[in-house]
């Protein structure tokens, strides 16, 4: 945390030129990782008809919303990542999220779905490193923690932005906040 309130100061776009290239790598793997186990089993990709979310609500009524927020929450997590349009723009942020961000997050979590169906067994360990080969393992807990590190610098940027349109709308008090980019 001291690291990365150290590097604020340099300014968001120079933090981004750092970062943009390893979360590029971070989308690229885990929608490759996806993509090769839905490879395996293409049987997964008739979860993605909504006739299953309309028998699953069917069975389950309104204690069913529960479950669509929980959907909701795991795919726009990813979009936490490039939500303050105030320092990339909208159109980068729509190009990104639905260039790379979100294709990989659908891939990943189908390819997590169809490892659970070959071996249900792996939803007690964790799906989304069984979807890694063994000599990969320890290059993407280096890349998931680089991930998680630009995932908070992302928050604390986006916390900053909040609070100042907090105090533009009045619901904070005056603050000062300095831009450093």
């Amino acid at each position: 945390l001291v690291g990365l309130f150290a590097i604020q100061r340099r300014g968001t776009g120079s933090v981004g030129r750092a970062f943009g290239p390893v979360m590029l790598v971070w989308f690229v793997t885990i929608g490759a990782l996806g993509a090769f186990q839905i490879a395996k089993n293409p049987a997964i990709l008739v979860a993605l008809s909504p006739h299953h979310a309309a028998a699953f609500f069917g069975r389950h009524g309104l204690r069913g919303l529960g479950v669509l927020g929980g959907v909701v929450l795991a795919v726009t997590g990813g979009e936490a990542l490039y939500a303050d349009m105030g320092h990339f723009g909208a159109r980068v942020i729509r190009l990104a999220w639905f260039g790379l961000v979100m294709p990989s997050l659908f891939l990943n979590y189908l390819g997590q779905a169809a490892l659970l169906l070959e071996d249900p067994k792996l939803v007690e360990a964790s799906p989304f490193y069984a979807l890694v080969p063994a000599w990969g393992i320890y290059p993407m807990v280096a890349l998931s923690t680089a991930a998680t590190i630009i995932a908070s610098q992302a928050l604390i940027s986006g916390a900053f932005s909040l609070t100042r349109q907090a105090v533009q709308l009045g619901y904070c008090p005056r603050i000062t906040i300095v831009h450093t980019s």
